[in-house]
């Protein structure tokens, strides 16, 4: 195209020019040539330059450039708008972790960092002691590595781990402080970050977000615990905007327009009260120094809802000594509540009480002899000394037996019940399968064997494994007359941009032992509490800390609470189980008040160095129990977030993982029910597509080769029609009312198509 111009343009002139020396023309008549040659040259370059136009239109490109884009990135900007993670409160809207901003501190060493005045940006050479003393300091950086940086052929430098997660506090007090000693060329840049306002709280439960890079932006992503679960729901989605600019690059007022709107994280408020956890967080560090424990645990339950209240495990971190938690000696990632099983030891025993009185195989007033060989395997109760004998009396009824925790009376009511008796009430009690709140990484835990001597060794709690959150949801059972309810950990979910929420109700999901059977085992906790002669948490001492003369060690306002105390055998990694004399899972479980319980408190103390006395866990126990009983009333009472009530809307579930939906849906603040063990779901009973309430309860048919009984207490008709129509089952009903009571096929036995169920139907 150059070429071809220089041609156009020069070639009218070179042949005038030798055209004018041939002719001789006259002046007057080589300018009328020459305007004429210019005349038809504009001509063509007008043409040209149409053309070249028009192209530019309609083509829109010059090489690989784009003109449209070009040109509106000279005038107009977009941006991402970072969408706000979710809030995590307690129980009364209390924040327990919140978006915030920190920021790292730069410093410029590149000299042609100047401004308009010619006045240097950076940090001179001569000033660089002043500035490592005053970053020493104010942020403890060592000197060395301050040093090392200034003196660098960066341009600019940052100082380590002590010059970053700087809070916004900080940040302008280093400003102000560096203005004051004139020191120019220091920067901060601020990070998206999380932060956690109570310190220690229910750390490893709740968990931690930390920034993680997302399509070129940076974002806060769940790393373990709550924050990791719910990642989905606390995240939002990012929103798009564009603005008009002026020349120098700045947003004109009044220009910008949402191209994609953002949607923020919606806020998860947790059934934990701060009040109770910081009480309990405060105890559990007295009693991690008092033992010198491995590790502890402890949690308290509202017993009439089986809402966590409170939750805490040592050793433990906070968000700012995270980086140095594994530094601590058995230190774990894990949450005690719900990701690591272990052997129980005797607060098992409960559920084999319960399933003895409940199926009439256990005469409390009968009397046996403390001695039992079950096959080739002697077992013996705890009080048992070197020549065999026994401390307290050999022969005792079945109900002394429970309070002094002998081994050998539940072993010989497990033996009358047999083994598919007793299989069954721990089916029905749901042990070996996850609870499901909607927390990641949940350990399912494992039934016995089936070893004979297992089988019977599991009544006490010895070759079973289970979680605090598993024996839980089983005590809500013996706690409420029978009725079990699911734990919760999550008492409402609000959407900030349909200012919608989804709050959770107390969720029945089984009746596994009568409501005789339920009270009866509360009444023998209650001995294992005041019995002075086979009492276990029967003090003869007392405890001078607590104010306790001798008598019962669980104490809530002058009354005692029901109690079972354990000691688990703990499996060595080398096989067997492991011999030291301080080589016990210690454990009790608390009810209070013992009648009608309002709270459940578990606590397990593991492999402790000092000398063991259940007064560690009592020292937990009392006083928390009693800050709970005193505050009962206003636990009922939710935080109040002017929202009105959202639903959910359902999706297809056939063909996904049946346990992974189940969590997903736990976490709409719904209530799924896996009926069979399969892996995939192949039939859902709400159809996808429609749009329920909080607390709806939706059952998931899986693929299982075996179609197996559920517990339906406290099933709607229609659920039930829906369960028989996928088992190809007839039903009958007796009774009015809108609930299921009893079901004449038991819980966890395999249905045949053709097969009756009866059910009692009640409210």
């Amino acid at each position: 195209m150059i070429k071809f111009l220089k041609k156009l343009i020069f070639f009218p002139f070179r042949k005038v020019s030798r055209n004018a020396r041939k002719t001789n023309w006259s002046t007057e008549r080589n300018r009328k040539r020459v305007g004429k040659s210019l005349f038809f040259l504009a001509i063509a370059l007008f043409t040209v330059f149409i053309f070249r136009f028009v192209w530019l239109i309609t083509v829109n490109h010059v090489g690989g450039t784009n003109l449209t884009m070009m040109a509106k990135s000279n005038y107009q900007s977009t941006v991402t708008v970072q969408a706000k993670r979710g809030t995590i409160y307690d129980r009364t809207g209390a924040a327990i972790a919140v978006d915030s901003s920190t920021y790292t501190i730069y410093a410029v060493i590149d000299k042609t960092q100047v401004d308009s005045n010619g006045n240097p940006l950076y940090i001179d050479k001569k000033d660089f002691t002043k500035v490592e003393d005053f970053l020493n300091s104010k942020l403890g950086i060592d000197r060395d590595l301050i040093k090392k940086q200034l003196n660098s052929k960066l341009k600019q430098v940052q100082f380590g781990p002590k010059g970053s997660d700087i809070s916004l506090e900080k940040m302008k007090e280093i400003q102000k402080a560096a203005e004051n000693e004139k020191i120019v060329g220091l920067g901060f840049t601020a990070n998206i970050s999380r932060s956690y306002p109570f310190g220690n709280f229910a750390s490893q439960f709740i968990g931690i977000a930390r920034p993680k890079d997302e399509n070129g932006t940076q974002a806060l992503k769940g790393d373990m615990g709550l924050e990791k679960a719910f990642n989905n729901v606390l995240s939002g989605e990012n929103g798009k905007e564009t603005y008009q600019k002026d020349i120098y690059g700045r947003p004109i007022p009044g220009t910008t327009k949402v191209i994609e709107p953002v949607k923020n994280g919606q806020d998860v408020y947790t059934t934990l009260d701060a009040q109770l956890q910081r009480n309990l967080e405060g105890y559990m560090d007295k009693a991690a120094t008092d033992t010198g424990a491995q590790q502890l645990s402890g949690t308290l339950v509202d017993a009439h809802t089986g809402e966590i209240l409170a939750t805490s495990q040592r050793p433990t971190y906070t968000a700012t000594t995270i980086n140095d938690a594994e530094k601590q000696k058995y230190f774990t990632w894990n949450s005690l509540l719900s990701q690591s099983a272990f052997e129980p030891g005797s607060t098992f025993k409960t559920f084999l009480m319960a399933g003895a009185l409940d199926s009439g195989k256990v005469n409390l007033n009968e009397t046996y002899q403390r001695k039992l060989q079950v096959y080739d395997t002697t077992i013996n109760d705890w009080d048992v000394t070197e020549n065999k004998s026994y401390t307290l009396p050999e022969t005792v009824t079945y109900a002394q037996g429970f309070a002094l925790s002998s081994n050998i009376g539940m072993s010989k009511i497990e033996m009358n019940m047999g083994n598919d008796l007793w299989g069954s009430y721990l089916n029905k009690f749901k042990f070996g399968l996850k609870v499901r709140a909607g927390l990641d990484g949940e350990n399912p835990g494992a039934l016995p064997s089936s070893n004979a001597v297992t089988q019977i060794q599991s009544s006490f709690g010895q070759g079973v494994a289970v979680t605090p959150l598993q024996l839980i949801r089983g005590w809500t059972a013996i706690a409420g007359n029978g009725t079990m309810l699911e734990p919760h950990i999550v008492s409402k979910v609000v959407d900030p941009n349909t200012k919608t929420s989804l709050t959770s109700k107390a969720e029945v999901v089984g009746h596994p032992v009568s409501n005789d059977a339920a009270s009866g085992v509360r009444d023998l906790m209650l001995t294992v509490n005041t019995d002075p002669v086979y009492g276990t948490s029967y003090s003869t001492s007392g405890d001078s800390e607590q104010n306790l003369a001798a008598g019962p060690l669980f104490m809530v306002n002058g009354e005692p609470a029901a109690v079972k105390t354990g000691t688990a055998q703990i499996a060595s990694t080398t096989g067997g189980y492991m011999t030291g004399s301080q080589d016990y899972l210690y454990s009790a479980v608390v009810m209070y008040p013992a009648k009608n319980p309002d709270f459940i408190f578990y606590m397990n103390v593991k492999i402790p160095t000092e000398s063991w006395t259940l007064k560690y866990i009592a020292r937990v126990a009392n006083p928390l129990l009693t800050s709970a009983e005193a505050m009962k009333n206003d636990l009922s009472v939710s935080a109040d977030t002017d929202t009105k009530a959202g639903k959910v809307t359902i999706e297809n579930y056939k063909g996904k993982d049946s346990g992974d939906t189940a969590d997903s849906l736990r976490r709409t603040v719904l209530s799924p029910v896996i009926i069979g063990t399969g892996a995939k779901v192949t039939a859902q009973s709400i159809a996808e597509g429609e749009k329920v309430s909080a607390n709806s309860r939706i059952l998931l048919l899986t693929n299982d080769k075996d179609q197996v009984m559920p517990d339906m207490y406290d099933w709607s008709k229609k659920e039930v029609e829906q369960l028989a129509n996928w088992f190809g089952i007839k039903v009958t009903y007796e009774g009015s009312g809108n609930k299921v009571l009893t079901q004449s096929i038991e819980t966890s036995t395999n249905v045949k198509k053709g097969q009756t169920l009866t059910v009692k139907m009640g409210n």
